[in-house]
């Protein structure tokens, strides 16, 4: 059984509560892992002057 299957299973046969915090685990990370990145590619940015700014 595939990784598709296993999930498809999941939804079909867990309870909801369930299914809904194993799958939302992995998208809470991803976005916390993009928010993340902006503020450290924002703090990066931050300290570029104007001529660099405008090579940006």
């Amino acid at each position: 059984m595939n990784l598709n299957d296993q999930k498809l299973q999941m939804i079909r046969y867990e309870k909801i509560p369930k299914v809904l915090i194993k799958l939302g685990v992995s998208t809470m990370v991803g976005m916390m892992v993009s928010a993340l990145y902006s503020v450290v590619d924002a703090y990066f940015v931050g300290w570029l002057g104007t001529s660099q700014m405008g090579a940006v």
